[in-house]
């Protein structure tokens, strides 16, 4: 039973040791800041953002619709 305890305590302490490289790690990261430089996707160019997000937009609303027509239709197959 001791050794259950001995582990969980250096489980806890290699967690936190961890923790503390990993903070001091994102520290030194350092990312351009402003209008638009902080998405993940390029906006300069504005024909190419209103296409991509048209698509993705477009895509995620009809899907509900694509569904329930292909599972209509499946219905009506049976």
């Amino acid at each position: 039973m001791a050794s259950v305890g001995r582990s969980l305590v250096l489980f806890g302490r290699s967690a936190t040791r961890m923790r503390a490289t990993n903070n001091r790690l994102l520290r030194g990261v350092h990312f351009d800041e402003g209008p638009g430089l902080n998405m993940p996707f390029q906006t300069q160019n504005k024909t190419r953002l209103l296409i991509v997000m048209v698509a993705y937009l477009g895509t995620c609303f009809a899907l509900p619709f694509v569904a329930v027509r292909f599972q209509m239709a499946k219905a009506a197959n049976s």
